[in-house]
């Protein structure tokens, strides 16, 4: 199978980002591109989700499988293929972007980034939409298809290491479970022993891991989470100060006013007034 679609300049231009030319490619050991400096004047971003293919930098082969991508940056030399004996599954698309993102600055910086990614992380039902959008195109289209691309940059750079990185990505993923389940329980008396074993690391261990991924501390985002809890409730309840300190995992109502007033900088029955309707 080979899909490609070619889009015209979009109407409006001032898009953070926009697709070019995009594709999706299965059963197509033929794919081969090798480009000369300057010639690609657009990012190029290709993610592998089966078989098996290949990139070449500075003379070295770079395998690519299943969870393996390169992003290339504009203007650079390109050289890449499927394996003919075992042809990748490879989503691709061919952007401009006036975003400032560490994974575009890294590629721009190095000439190529390469990374590893978790198929399972929601690309393909973006890539798929995309590829509707591009195929019955129409103007209109235009901003939804500057957010998936959008999606698909953010969830990348939230969801990826370098090739090799030194955070695999079944740790990053376990991670980002955890805060899910905080999040989701916030009210809960956390501590920071229980937040790691609910990880399954020491408590040094996944301190290090959740800052560096989350990039905040298990205990400041624990707070970010009760505190956005309590904004929501504060605005569309009618629960007392005290019952939303409960819901929030505050069990006296003067700490949680404290904190609501040190974190906010007013106090939460004002917050209220000011924001409820």
């Amino acid at each position: 199978m080979k899909k490609h679609y070619v889009l015209p300049q979009p109407a409006y231009a001032h898009y953070v980002c926009y697709p070019e030319m995009l594709g999706h490619y299965t059963d197509f050991p033929q794919h081969a591109e090798r480009r000369s400096e300057g010639f690609l004047g657009s990012y190029n971003l290709h993610m592998v989700f089966g078989g098996e293919g290949y990139v070449f930098q500075e003379g070295e082969r770079i395998s690519m499988k299943r969870g393996s991508g390169f992003l290339f940056p504009r203007g650079a030399y390109q050289q890449y293929g499927s394996d003919p004996g075992q042809a990748w599954n490879v989503r691709w698309v061919h952007f401009a972007t006036a975003l400032s993102l560490p994974m575009l600055e890294e590629a721009d910086h190095s000439r190529g980034y390469f990374f590893t990614f978790d198929p399972g992380t929601g690309y393909e039902p973006v890539f798929e939409e995309m590829y509707r959008l591009s195929a019955t195109y129409e103007t209109r289209s235009e901003p939804r298809l500057s957010t998936l691309l959008y999606e698909i940059l953010v969830t990348l750079m939230q969801n990826s290491e370098p090739l090799h990185g030194s955070v695999p990505l079944e740790i990053r993923h376990s991670i980002r479970l955890t805060a899910d389940r905080i999040h989701s329980e916030c009210e809960r008396p956390w501590t920071l022993e229980a937040m790691a074993r609910l990880a399954g690391y020491s408590s040094y261990h996944f301190l290090r891991l959740f800052r560096s991924i989350m990039g905040k501390t298990p205990n400041r985002y624990l707070s970010d989470c009760r505190m956005a809890r309590a904004k929501l409730l504060l605005v569309s309840t009618e629960l007392s100060v005290a019952q939303i300190a409960l819901q929030c995992g505050f069990h006296q109502s003067s700490y949680f006013i404290k904190v609501f007033r040190q974190l906010e900088g007013l106090p939460p029955n004002q917050y209220r007034r000011l924001f409820s309707s």
